[in-house]
């Protein structure tokens, strides 16, 4: 039985371009994936493969043509269509549409923002520096209150809401701190937020859910931050720049998910 071929976004990684939004793609304009809202384009090289591939199928669609009975002529013209089609369709390959015109939108804060990361293991003494220096070294500055609860155990809230790869940034700039020492100690560091379009690379499906934030256990680069739904797992890297990618394994730290509960 015939199934349409389906083709993967290099965006969200869902198979959400089917044979409709195969045989238009186009290397010059961008299509829309329908499940990141993100914007994609053929593979250049695939789309001058196009036309030889086309040429082919029709060539090999005239002669099965030929061959067959005046019966069967119109299944004949129908065949060669279907073959054409197929190819180009398999030629196909959506790959990232990279444009200045492209660029995400501006960072609108959001005052009623439900941000917030939980931080266990620092003092208040160390801990008050250490935002204060990545406050400073940020672009946007963003207004960070901490509140201690007891102990070592505080959180942090953003008033004046702070960017989502920031957030993400933080994260991991708390856990794995060079400028204090952590031997001896075990640092626990984890965020809640709910998912919105500052998120790159995650699914609308997902727009609305809330997630949990945190260093995945053996980060041993100290350079990637995940992220947690009931649903999927997804993961961002600073050093590569990324967007969020799904991963198969949440990875998520015994201490961090007792902090976050």
């Amino acid at each position: 039985m015939f199934r349409p071929l389906t083709k993967e976004c290099p965006h969200c990684h869902e198979e959400s371009f089917s044979f409709r939004e195969l045989i238009s793609l186009d290397y010059f304009n961008f299509k829309e994936c329908k499940v990141c809202g993100k914007l994609v384009r053929n593979d250049g090289f695939r789309q001058l493969l196009t036309i030889p591939g086309a040429l082919l199928a029709m060539f090999i669609g005239v002669v099965i043509f030929s061959l067959l009975p005046d019966l069967l002529m119109p299944l004949g013209l129908l065949l060669i269509a279907v073959l054409m089609a197929g190819m180009i369709t398999l030629l196909a390959k959506p790959v990232r549409f990279e444009s200045s015109e492209t660029d995400a939108p501006p960072f609108i804060p959001d005052p009623n923002n439900d941000k917030i990361i939980y931080v266990s293991g620092w003092t208040e003494e160390e801990l008050r520096p250490m935002v204060d220096d990545f406050i400073e070294e940020g672009s946007l500055s963003p207004r960070i209150d901490l509140h201690k609860q007891h102990d070592t155990l505080y959180h942090l809230t953003f008033p004046e809401d702070i960017w989502a790869c920031d957030f993400a940034s933080l994260i991991n700039y708390l856990n794995y701190s060079v400028k204090t020492e952590s031997a001896g100690r075990s640092i626990a560091v984890g965020g809640r937020a709910t998912l919105n379009s500052e998120f790159e690379g995650i699914p609308k499906s997902l727009m609305g859910t809330k997630a949990i934030f945190y260093g995945p256990e053996n980060n041993e680069e100290h350079d990637v931050v995940y992220l947690k739904t009931d649903a999927a797992v997804f993961a961002t890297s600073f050093l590569q720049g990324s967007s969020w990618e799904p991963v198969s394994e949440s990875r998520l730290p015994a201490n961090v998910k007792t902090l976050c509960a």
